[in-house]
């Protein structure tokens, strides 16, 4: 079918029918190529085209470009001017769910008018970029927004609340120790929205900061680009992070409306347009077994609260990616538990240390976008929500938190202590489980929303990142970054397979095994806060394939300090402290065998026969390091 219509310029072009995939608008070798979506029935299907606000020409569309639901038009060119198009079906606007670009959002939490969408530009060079593939074993991933990372004034970026602010951010992610970014839904929305709380005035419009509704999936958010083309601006900040080897992660929000067929198009829309590396995806009726056996989706993260690995994987089906990720609440829960020193929370606490599935990543977080930062954590018994207008009724009561003897801001000295000691604390317990941590941004330097643990609605400094707490907290900062790097650098804290608890290959000792205050005696009753992990490096293998070191730790969440029995090792070896929480400089680097040597044989000797005292509310690790020096023994 091939029909001639006139421009209102009188210029020329041909429309046919053309092929209904891929979704949008895009550039073929016969022309423009439109296809969208229309729910009922029209008796006339029409298509603007504007440049800016004017529209230059109205377009009939006839019937047999249509298949079920979907139209696809081919025009053959456009006028030059032309940057935009919407859709027409009898005489009203339809909305274009797959639009790649949405023109009238961009002013970010204002009303807005009626919408066009973004004609394609040129193609983009990615210059060989590729997704890049990074093993949950060997993967940090670093949750923000990409709006609020930057926007605070103290951020020090020229483009502040953007993706480029994010790009100019990329040598603090690399210092951090961070291989993946996890963007809250960075996809097209409307942030202004009508509310209907009982809180709040009739028709009282508010800020969906977070952006879990349903968007323009197909977009990057206009508001969160410095330049006009936020599509370019998205890529380049991709492309600049894969080049720091830091993969990107995006939420996306699919409420029970979305139809599970729109969903796979979506993310396979994402990793061929953006390079996308994975995907967190949210909402109540996900099409879980559909996309884990997708083949585009295969080699890429997939994380979700559950996935049916029965109807996924069968009985015997060998896992050859493992791409999907479990990320469950009850590590932040169970945690947050043992953190606080409640009773019987130790055989949990282990039990997640040494969760990593094998046919699924597991994905660890001891705080979330939602909930607490970790400062709140140790900071507040209470939400204090007051400020989102709701009374205070919003946002989770179940916060497992506890404000360490005074709620909110206080200057008793040893309040103070003891919750820089528990943050540190919650931290050590994330990066040495073996699972794949989740840092919410501005945990590594004691970022606080004032006890908001619900703040979807405030776009301002409540939620933006106060950088300038990078330098008044350095020693934090400085600490996370050494924990990070020492959990990369020690593959018996981040191994691919599942460990075991047995000797499995005959070294004399367990891949892992529990301890109490006795050695080789673990006491998991519900009174006990202690608990002594020791690693067997023989079982993990290092990036440059030599064999790891063995290492033990102690964990004490008791309120008082504890004495451990550390197991004997041979004689050439000996103990060597290499973190202690409730030390003033916590993280030190192990000391090479030469530092060793020099230090005093009494100390050496005491930590070889086993003996050491943890502190109230502290972890400990120790490393066991080879002696040249006879006489020390």
């Amino acid at each position: 079918m091939l029909l001639f219509l006139k421009y209102r310029q009188k210029r020329v072009t041909a429309m046919k029918r053309g092929n209904f995939y891929p979704k949008g608008v895009t550039n073929t070798d016969g022309g423009i190529q439109f296809v969208w979506k229309i729910e009922k029935p029209a008796k006339q299907v029409e298509i603007g085209i504007f440049a800016g606000e004017k529209e230059l020409t109205r377009l009939s569309v006839p019937e047999g470009c249509r298949q079920g639901k979907l139209y696809c038009a081919v025009l053959e060119r456009l006028p030059k001017e032309a940057d935009s198009y919407r859709y027409y079906a009898d005489g009203e606007s339809v909305e274009d769910r797959y639009a790649r670009g949405v023109v009238g959002l961009r002013s970010y939490g204002k009303e807005k008018e009626e919408l066009c969408y973004r004609l394609p530009g040129k193609a983009y060079d990615w210059e060989g970029d590729l997704p890049l593939g990074h093993l949950y074993s060997k993967t940090v991933i670093y949750g923000l927004h990409a709006r609020g990372f930057t926007k605070h004034a103290s951020s020090g970026v020229r483009k502040k609340g953007t993706f480029a602010g994010i790009r100019e951010k990329i040598p603090y992610l690399k210092d951090l120790g961070i291989t993946a970014v996890e963007l809250m839904p960075a996809y097209e929305f409307d942030e202004l929205e009508k509310t209907e709380s009982q809180y709040q005035k009739e028709n009282e419009e508010k800020i969906n900061y977070w952006g879990f509704k349903r968007g323009y999936y197909y977009a990057p958010k206009s508001a969160y680009a410095y330049a006009e083309d936020a599509a370019a601006e998205f890529k380049n900040m991709v492309k600049a992070l894969h080049k720091a080897d830091i993969e990107v992660l995006m939420q996306f929000y699919f409420p029970p409306q979305e139809k599970s067929g729109e969903i796979a198009d979506i993310l396979r829309f994402w990793i061929d347009e953006y390079h996308i590396d994975g995907f967190r995806l949210l909402g109540t009726r996900l099409p879980a077994a559909s996309l884990a056996t997708d083949p585009l989706l295969a080699g890429t993260k997939l994380i979700a609260d559950d996935f049916p690995l029965h109807e996924i994987y069968g009985e015997r089906e060998a896992v050859l990616c493992r791409n999907l990720g479990v990320m469950r609440k009850s590590f932040l829960y169970d945690m947050r538990r043992a953190l606080k020193g409640d009773e019987g929370c130790m055989q949990d606490m282990t039990a997640h240390l040494f969760d990593n599935a094998d046919q699924t990543g597991v994905i660890n977080a001891i705080t979330d976008y939602d909930g607490f930062t970790l400062r709140d954590l140790v900071s507040y018994d209470r939400k204090h929500n007051e400020a989102n207008g709701e009374d205070n009724q919003d946002g989770n009561d179940y916060n497992l938190s506890w404000n360490c003897g005074a709620e909110g801001k206080t200057r008793k000295k040893s309040v103070t202590a003891l919750r820089v000691r528990q943050m540190r604390n919650a931290l050590a317990l994330l990066f040495l489980s073996q699972g794949t941590p989740y840092l919410r941004s501005g945990d590594e330097f004691g970022q606080t929303q004032g006890g908001n643990n619900n703040p979807y609605c405030q776009d301002n400094e409540t939620t933006w990142l106060d950088w300038k707490n990078v330098r008044t907290n350095r020693e934090f900062y400085e600490y996370t970054k050494a924990l990070i790097a020492f959990r990369m650098l020690h593959a018996a804290f981040h191994r691919e397979q599942r460990v075991k608890g047995m000797d499995t290959l005959g070294y004399g000792c367990p891949d892992v095994s529990l301890h109490g205050e006795e050695a080789w005696k673990p006491s998991l009753e519900p009174f006990s806060r202690t608990v002594g992990v020791l690693y067997c490096g023989r079982y993990a293998m290092n990036d440059s394939r030599t064999q790891d070191d063995d290492f033990y730790v102690a964990v004490n969440m008791h309120w008082e300090p504890h004495a451990f029995a550390l197991p004997r090792l041979s004689r050439d070896k000996t103990w060597r402290l290499v973190m202690d929480t409730a030390l003033p400089s916590a993280f030190a680097p192990p000391k090479t065998p030469e530092e060793a040597a020099d230090d005093e044989p009494s100390k050496a000797s005491e930590l070889a026969a086993g003996a050491t005292l943890t502190a109230e509310r502290s972890i400990q690790i120790y490393l066991a390091q080879t002696m040249k020096d006879k006489k020390m023994l």
